[in-house]
């Protein structure tokens, strides 16, 4: 019975300890600015919940807001496509909106850490994290058409 009982202990302890997403806490935001009456938006995606806005300019009418349960699936899939160490190391900032065009931009804060990156979908420096960025952006598209 104690030997039952100590495995049962152990196994929950080694199921814990390897959910390394339990112990770090992530958020990602993400948005699109854009000039000439274009509107911007946001979108704060967390292990737990999704938040979604949108403000239209020039006092045209369309402003919108949404809150969803973030789909599990899809965290966990966009943390898969995240390298860390890629994002930080990329340092773009781009004003597109300043002449009348869109920027996209990604901040995202890990425990203690935070990096935003600011840019429009020709720029070459966010090459390395592609994958991570057309994932997030299906994940943007998703909640803006909904």
């Amino acid at each position: 019975m104690r030997l039952l009982f100590s495995m049962t202990i152990l196994i929950c302890l080694i199921g814990t300890s390897c959910e390394e997403d339990d112990r770090v806490n992530i958020v990602i935001k993400t948005g699109r600015d854009c000039g000439w009456c274009g509107g911007s938006d946001s979108l704060v995606i967390t292990k737990f919940t999704s938040r979604y806005e949108f403000y239209s300019n020039c006092d045209v009418p369309g402003n919108k807001e949404r809150d969803a349960i973030t789909n599990r699936e899809e965290w966990n899939e966009l943390l898969s496509r995240l390298n860390w160490d890629d994002f930080k190391e990329i340092n773009v900032n781009t004003c597109a909106r300043c002449a009348d065009g869109c920027d996209t931009w990604i901040f995202i804060e890990k425990n203690d850490e935070i990096h935003r990156i600011q840019f429009t979908e020709n720029s070459p420096e966010i090459e390395p994290i592609q994958a991570f960025v057309e994932r997030l952006a299906a994940v943007h598209e998703e909640f803006r058409n909904n």
